[in-house]
């Protein structure tokens, strides 16, 4: 599978650009992602987890049945680490557990071997609507 951008779409644009590679997701730390410590901002971080999961469970979602949509029913992030400005922050996620209409999905953000953080998150599963 080739790079590709992650839709990142409305409150994600500010966060992009988000790159995904197969199961691994890719973003550089710019100056505006950083806090007042000049590192990288625990609000980013849980928007990139945001991203990340939400765009697994929609993939997960699809292929039970296709045109199904996702909603996040809870996101619960730890941090780890600190990421530093032009660090290339990598993420996996990866569905745990699912069932007729409920994914359980965890992942990390990790920068040069670094856990910045952990994050699982539940998303219910809506059928596809006939029209």
């Amino acid at each position: 599978m080739s790079t590709r951008p992650v839709d990142t779409s409305g409150f994600g644009a500010y966060a992009g650009p988000v790159l995904r590679d197969g199961s691994k997701y890719r973003f550089e730390i710019a100056a505006h992602h950083l806090n007042g410590d000049d590192r990288l901002h625990g609000g980013m971080m849980m928007t990139l987890a945001a991203i990340m999961l939400g765009d697994a469970a929609r993939e997960a979602a699809a292929e039970k049945q296709p045109g199904a949509r996702v909603n996040a029913l809870s996101l619960n992030c730890d941090f780890v680490s600190a990421g530093e400005k032009g660090e290339t922050v990598e993420g996996q996620a990866e569905v745990t557990r699912a069932t007729r209409t409920v994914l359980f999905i965890s992942g990390e953000l990790r920068a040069g071997g670094r856990i910045l953080m952990t994050a699982t998150g539940v998303y219910s599963i809506k059928e596809a609507e006939n029209t």
